[in-house]
């Protein structure tokens, strides 16, 4: 018997409801994101005016190579006005599946393939403002993609960078390659 399950367990709590959509308002039409102002009456009766970037989604790819290091990229990021160290990853195509999409990035961003993938995590970056779900993948077993790899997108400036997961851990600023590097350094299912 569980702990939760004794006779002094609590109730198990009761899911919410929905909140009610009273309006939306689309403010922003773009290639990566939309933004809409959202007005919303939560169960209780309060009401909230919201301001939500719709996102498509995003991958991300822990790719470790056999020594259990990580494969990473070092990049500009002008939203914080400085060089980051980062797991690969992209956003998905409408309707794209998000593995097909994370071997697609893992060969754009490094130059390698996996043969060996499973999924760590799917979460949600920022909830209190934006829609994209972002799906974790380990990649194992690395090669050298080859002459027919894909070339990583015109405007991308990239630096290939690899270190150990409680190295990125230290480093790191970058909430998804911070969730990465957590997850492998507690263990990971499938990881080595």
């Amino acid at each position: 018997m569980s702990a939760s399950s004794g006779p002094d367990a609590a109730p198990a709590a009761k899911r919410p409801e929905q909140a009610q959509l009273l309006s939306s308002t689309n403010l922003h039409c773009g290639r990566i994101f939309d933004v809409t102002r959202e007005r919303v009456r939560l169960p209780s009766g309060l009401e909230q005016e919201l301001e939500i970037v719709r996102h498509a989604g995003a991958v991300a790819i822990a790719a470790l190579d056999a020594d259990g290091r990580l494969v990473l990229v070092r990049q500009y990021r002008q939203a914080v006005g400085q060089w980051l160290v980062e797991v690969p990853a992209g956003r998905l195509e409408p309707g794209e599946d998000p593995e097909v999409a994370a071997r697609r990035e893992l060969e754009e961003e490094t130059g390698l393939r996996a043969a060996r993938w499973s999924t760590l995590a799917r979460f949600w970056p920022a909830p209190g403002f934006c829609s994209e779900q972002m799906t974790l993948f380990l990649a194992q077993d690395l090669a050298p993609a080859g002459a027919e790899r894909r070339a990583h997108d015109v405007d991308e400036e990239l630096e290939v960078v690899r270190m150990t997961p409680a190295a990125l851990f230290e480093e790191s600023r970058d909430a998804k390659s911070l969730v990465a590097a957590a997850y492998l350094m507690q263990g990971a299912p499938g990881a080595r």
